[in-house]
Order: structure tokens, then C-alpha cells, then sequence
């Protein structure tokens, strides 16, 4: 319920328990999904990342909260995400999370971002020439978007034909997949929803929130626009970015850092190897 845009509040009146128990079960499980997060999304292969920030509030609306989210367009896998405000130090965290996740290759991956003007120093400081960043910049007039312009930060301007060739879902830059991920951000956390009385109080609180979105999102939660998914063959963005052999469930991810659990869906050796690890080091007594 929580992933689906009831606040605290209102999923203690339908399940008749207290608030408190509500705010604790979600707290445990923001954590434990930070944690398969981290551990599982790893060498992803990506040809075009979008990068965008959204705007939220805590305390009070004079304290204003950014979630900033990075895309990975093919699979619409969710691959990083910073909260915090909009400064370069956020910026810089979300460059340098996104770049460790996605695994090296030959050719560079197409980043387009807005034009914010600490994306070009922090993408191309954290990606260096294993990126062609640019920024795509709007004229809206009368609530359209009458002209888009768009600009080559770092990487020469003849590759831009090469890597877009590569791209199955653009044609040209854009930023219009991350920002449907962040309508969808908006609407499944009631932390964001706009004219809510339900913000979070504390900048733990929305980034807890963000968190378990997040890998509700990748693993559990099927996206009917990624390529051969069908009624009967429902397939999530961790799937679709060769992560999870299955569509996973919110137990299956609470679940895996039980002693001995059984992880068949687990593409990743190196994740495997971690866990296999933690099992090792857990006492026979426990």
C-alpha cells in the first residue's frame, strides 16, 4: 500500500493498527530493500541513461527535497537515485552511482540531462570518455513545447549519430522517459504527491520512501512498454536488463538475506558470490 500511494495514516484506518507499527514495518522494509538494491543492481549494460531531479518538500514547503533519479532507457531500469537538495554535491553522488553500476564497454552511453548547470562538470568529471552528454533544453509557450534544443557538453559532436544508432527507443536526445518515471515517482509516494498533507517530516523519512520505491519498481512491479511483454509474459525492468532470471515478489527480496536462502533467479556471479559469503560468515548456532 505503501508503494502504491497510501499514507501512513490511511493504511493504519484499513488494517486497524497503529501508526507507529505502520511507520516501523515500512522503516525495516526500506532497509532491507536498500540493501538487495545496492547488492543486485550491478554491470548493467546501457546504451542511453536519462538523469532529472523532482522537486519535494519536508517540514515544511520552505524546506525543499530533490529526488534525483538516473534511467536506464532500454530496460527502464531504475539505476540510481540521490535525495537531497539541489546543490552539486547531490549531483555528484548521482554521476558517480550511476557510473559504478553500469558496466564498461567499447562504446560510449548517451546521457541526456536538463540544463542544470552542475550535471556537465559532475558527468563528465565521473564518466570521463565513456560518455556523450547532452543537455536538452525546452521553449513552452502556452503550456507546449515549442522548440527543443539540444547540446553537446562532453564527447565529440560526429559520435552523436554512432551512439544514437544504437538506440532503440530514441531517435533523438530526450529526457521524456525519466521524466514518465518521475510522474510515476510522484504518484506512488504519498511523501510527493502535490497539495498533500501527508509530507515527510524528516529528510530520512523521503528517502526511505524513494528507496523502497525503487525496488519495487526494478524487481516486483511488471511494465507492460518493454519489448515482448505481454498479459502472459509480464516483465519487470530487472528482467528486461538480464538482472533476475523471474519476476521477483516482496518476499522473495525480504526473504534472500535469510541464513541459507536459495537465490535461483540471481543472474550476477559477483552477487552471488557476496551472498554465498554472508552465509559463510553466520554462525552454525544462530
Amino acid at each position: 500500500m505503501s508503494v502504491e500511494g497510501s499514507s501512513k495514516a490511511s493504511i493504519a484506518r484499513v488494517n486497524g493498527i497503529s501508526p507507529a507499527t505502520v511507520d516501523r514495518w515500512t522503516l525495516r522494509a526500506s532497509r532491507e530493500a536498500a540493501r538487495f538494491g545496492d547488492r543486485t543492481l550491478r554491470d548493467v549494460s546501457a546504451t542511453e541513461l536519462q538523469a532529472d531531479e523532482l522537486r519535494g518538500f519536508t517540514e515544511s514547503k520552505k524546506s525543499r527535497q530533490f529526488v534525483f533519479v538516473a534511467l536506464e532507457v532500454g530496460a527502464r531500469l531504475w539505476l540510481s537515485t540521490v535525495v537531497g537538495r539541489r546543490t552539486k554535491r547531490s549531483t555528484r553522488l548521482l554521476a558517480r552511482d550511476s557510473r559504478r553500476r553500469v558496466s564498461f564497454g567499447q562504446e560510449r552511453v548517451l546521457i541526456a540531462t536538463d540544463p542544470f548547470r552542475y550535471y556537465r562538470h559532475e558527468l563528465s568529471k565521473a564518466w570521463g570518455s565513456t560518455c556523450l552528454h547532452v543537455e536538452s533544453s525546452k521553449a513552452i509557450q502556452g503550456g507546449r513545447v515549442r522548440r527543443v534544443r539540444n547540446t553537446i557538453t562532453n564527447g565529440p559532436h560526429w559520435q552523436l549519430e554512432r551512439v544514437l544508432a544504437r538506440c532503440e527507443d530514441s531517435k533523438q536526445p530526450n529526457t521524456s522517459y525519466i521524466e514518465r518515471l518521475n510522474l510515476f515517482i510522484r504518484r506512488s509516494l504519498s511523501y510527493l504527491h502535490r497539495r498533500t498533507n501527508s509530507m515527510a517530516r524528516r529528510h530520512r523519512k523521503l528517502e526511505e520512501a524513494v528507496k523502497l520505491l525503487q525496488c519495487y519498481y526494478n524487481f516486483v512491479r511488471p511494465h507492460s512498454a518493454l519489448p515482448h511483454s505481454n498479459r502472459k509474459n509480464m516483465k519487470t525492468p530487472a528482467m528486461q536488463a538480464g538482472l533476475v532470471t523471474r519476476r521477483l515478489t516482496l518476499r522473495d527480496i525480504f526473504m534472500s538475506f535469510g541464513p541459507r536462502a536459495k537465490l535461483p533467479w540471481l543472474v550476477n556471479p559477483e552477487a552471488r558470490h557476496e551472498w554465498k559469503r554472508d552465509w559463510e560468515c553466520v554462525p552454525s548456532n544462530s
